[in-house]
């Protein structure tokens, strides 16, 4: 049977509303009694704190502390009545992590730059409401600290300041809003706004260390409980922290500073599951690739006591040029993580209106929470060996990147919101693309329950986890053999700096990334859990990349035994698809699609009489031709990070590479389009080296029909050339692109 352009068959067988007027009106579902009862309990705690902080400042602590640097104000006491203090955690950063490519006139021809979103944030005090960068775009109770605050000032207008008063002050999200509120009563003001729709907060502080016991560091401890506990029961909001500036503190002060070597500076809600996590890397306007950056000299490595990766993400942290509060055109350039996580919080806000246009037409609401941490780790940049670690976690954030995967969701990459439910598994077939030779990347991500506090001991080992979830990626041979894939874990306290393994399950992490460096042919993606789930399920989100697509892919062929598909969920799409494989009776959701044609084959290898594609009864099947599968976008192509750090020989993954580096091409990433063409042709093409370019254009019987020689070299970017094609003949061509030491040739149609 055969499916062509004209045919398509069918097998079954078997919100919120804010006070500016623009804001975008999308609900998304809370736990509400839950949230409600966070805000009462909450409304408890702030009474007893409030007694505990009359007490101490009895003793002589001071209640708020300007060292300069950082604003500190006295919160509460632990345990033991030792004080807590919150301190704040004081170039383009932008462009830093490529959100500049999302703007109107940027790289991807969006407009994407926070219109109609809004972001809350959490800071010491009272940003300066007239500044001209801010002025019209913030609001901020009466009821709060009305204290005029530099860095609530500064943060701000890194996150949302617009782009006319100071153009090289502007922030990430220059068109979106925001409303601020000092940090006093943070958790039971988050759950209030969760409860409201809000989905993106900013929390640029923490536990000032110097008032830190030793066993504090990196424990799991009830600030970090109260923050996933919001989280968990409002799934669309997403807390932004900044992991903090512990390295760059005295150590005779702060001993932990050096007795780890940096590592095991986290404190609060920095070792919150469901927090995003961000460190800060060096101000560099012009990086050389992808992993050009480096960590801040004051910036807390992790880890958490369980050994979970944390910080999670890294963003610019340092010359962060933005507003402050001594006058309305006042500017300064400050360092810290805080500025790091405003700009993490501005690109978040960023992709879920981006989200949004892209879904305009339906009724998706916003990315979830889980989404955005899964969409982050994936498409981040690493830096040293190949892996997380506990410096840059899963690297720096690639705003672009990230864009990219969310413009070919169903595409070449696919965005997952699924649940599993008490001793249920999830499984999906996918299929590698060929194009490029990328990675096979599967994300995992989920909203954990408030885990449990445990004893106050240095260094406890006790997962946080409540939901174990693991993630894992099948393998089978000709023989039925099978290979499986693991996720990265790294060493925990015991191996602070060992290079991340991916040789068995993660325990303690919620976010999971397995990767498949050369990958061929069909793999099953399989979601497990351990032990019995809290409520007897779980949400989870999977992000997957480097798998089949219509209008790069040419043919995949899918085979008996090796390709058969035996459990549900498998997406198949290139623009011609060959399948002689078997659909076991039990699997549901199995789509073929292609832009071309889909032959189910009679046989098992096209002409041996052995028996050919089947779909036993109870399975569920559907195979279609979508022309418009071949029309995207050539400037939106995903792309995994270049020059991708090289794999460990200790990293235990049966499918890693060699480690050996594969020499650059000067251009790559060449794409036709419209193919077949009329009146055009457009030629899309990546330059990673500087290089002369030559295209020629050539008829069937090899007459040159166009030639394009440089005079000089392109430097590094992505380049466009267009052909008039309306006066030439309709028939066959060939399109060559080459360079120095590279030459590739393409077939053009033209009607």
């Amino acid at each position: 049977m055969k499916i062509n352009k004209k045919y398509s068959i069918l097998i079954v067988v078997s919100f919120y509303s804010s006070a500016f007027s623009q804001s975008i009106e999308k609900e998304v579902s809370v736990n509400r009694d839950a949230l409600q009862k966070i805000i009462s309990q909450q409304k408890s705690t702030a009474i007893e704190n409030k007694s505990k902080v009359k007490s101490l400042i009895a003793k002589g602590y001071k209640e708020f502390i300007d060292d300069g640097i950082n604003e500190k104000q006295l919160i509460g006491a632990d345990q033991n009545g030792n004080p807590f203090y919150y301190t704040t955690l004081n170039a383009n950063v932008s462009k830093r992590i490529k959100a500049t490519a999302l703007y109107n006139g940027g790289s991807l021809g969006l407009n994407i730059s926070g219109q109609e979103m809004r972001i809350v944030q959490w800071d010491f005090s009272k940003p300066r409401l007239n500044h001209q960068l801010i002025a019209g775009k913030v609001t901020y109770d009466a009821s709060q600290n009305q204290t005029i605050s530099r860095h609530s000032t500064h943060i701000m207008g890194t996150m949302v300041g617009n782009n006319y008063s100071n153009t090289t002050a502007t922030g990430v999200a220059y068109d979106a809003t925001a409303r601020a509120y000092d940090w006093v009563s943070d958790v039971q003001e988050m759950a209030e706004e969760a409860n409201n729709g809000s989905v993106i907060a900013n929390n640029s502080y923490g536990f000032d260390p110097m008032y830190y016991q030793t066993y504090q560091f990196g424990k799991y401890n009830e600030t970090a409980r109260n923050w996933d506990q919001v989280m968990y029961n409002a799934p669309y909001f997403q807390i932004v922290k900044a992991a903090g500036n512990a390295r760059g503190l005295d150590p005779t002060i702060v001993p932990q500073v050096t007795v780890k070597n940096g590592y095991d500076l986290l404190e609060g809600a920095g070792i919150a599951k469901n927090v995003l996590v961000v460190t800060s890397v060096n101000k560099n306007e012009n990086p050389t690739g992808d992993s050009d950056f480096n960590i801040s000299s004051f910036s807390s490595y992790g880890s958490t006591d369980d050994g979970r990766i944390k910080p999670d993400i890294a963003a610019q942290g340092e010359s962060v040029y933005s507003s402050i509060e001594t006058y309305n055109s006042a500017y300064g350039t400050y360092n810290g993580t805080s500025s790091a996580t405003a700009s993490v919080s501005g690109a978040i806000a960023l992709l879920q209106q981006y989200w949004l246009t892209l879904n305009s037409k339906s009724l998706i609401p916003y990315l979830k929470s889980a989404s955005v941490r899964a969409l982050l780790a994936h498409t981040a940049n690493d830096k040293g060996a190949l892996g997380p670690d506990y410096i840059y976690g899963w690297g720096l954030m690639d705003t672009e990147r990230a864009a990219r995967l969310l413009y070919n969701n169903a595409k070449s990459t696919l965005i997952k919101e699924e649940a599993i439910k008490n001793g249920r598994e999830y499984s999906l077939y996918v299929v590698a693309s060929e194009f490029e030779n990328q990675p096979l990347v599967a994300t995992l991500a989920w909203t954990d329950p408030e885990g449990n506090l445990g004893n106050n001991v240095a260094d406890d080992p006790t997962p946080a986890l409540i939901n174990d979830l693991d993630i894992t990626i099948l393998k089978k041979d000709n023989n039925g053999n099978t290979q499986t894939f693991y996720p990265w874990k790294l060493g925990g306290m015991q191996n602070l700096t060992a290079v991340a393994s991916r040789n068995s399950d993660n325990k303690v992490d919620n976010i999971e990334k397995a990767e498949i460096d050369n990958p061929e042919g069909l793999y099953q993606i399989v979601i497990k859990h351990k032990g019995s789930l809290f409520s007897e399920g779980q949400d989870f989100s999977l992000i997957i990349s480097g798998i089949s697509f219509c209008y790069t892919d040419d043919l995949y062929v899918l085979t008996r035994e090796k390709d058969n598909i035996e459990t549900s969920n498998f997406a198949g799409t290139a623009k011609r698809i060959k399948a002689s494989n078997v659909i076991k009776s039990n699997a549901q959701d199995i789509v073929f699609k292609a832009s071309e044609s889909i032959e189910l084959l009679p046989d098992a290898s096209g002409g041996s009489a052995t028996v050919g594609f089947t779909a036993e009864q109870g399975s569920e099947f559907i195979a279609y031709i979508d022309p418009n599968c071949n029309m995207s976008d050539p400037n939106m192509v995903y792309h995994s990070q270049a020059n991708r750090p090289a794999g460990s020989e200790t990293s235990g993954n049966p499918g890693s590479s060699s480690g050996n580096e594969i020499e650059k091409k000067q251009i790559e990433n060449i794409l036709l389009y419209p193919n077949p063409a009329k009146t055009e042709v457009n030629i899309s093409y990546k330059v990673n080296t500087p290089s002369l370019i030559n295209i020629t254009m050539t008829d069937i019987s090899g007459k040159t029909v166009y030639q394009h020689k440089s005079s000089q070299s392109f430097p590094i970017g992505t380049y466009l050339n267009r052909i008039q094609t309306d006066k030439m003949a309709s028939g066959i061509y060939l399109v060559t692109i080459e360079t120095g030491n590279y030459r590739e040739t393409k077939k053009l149609i033209i009607q």
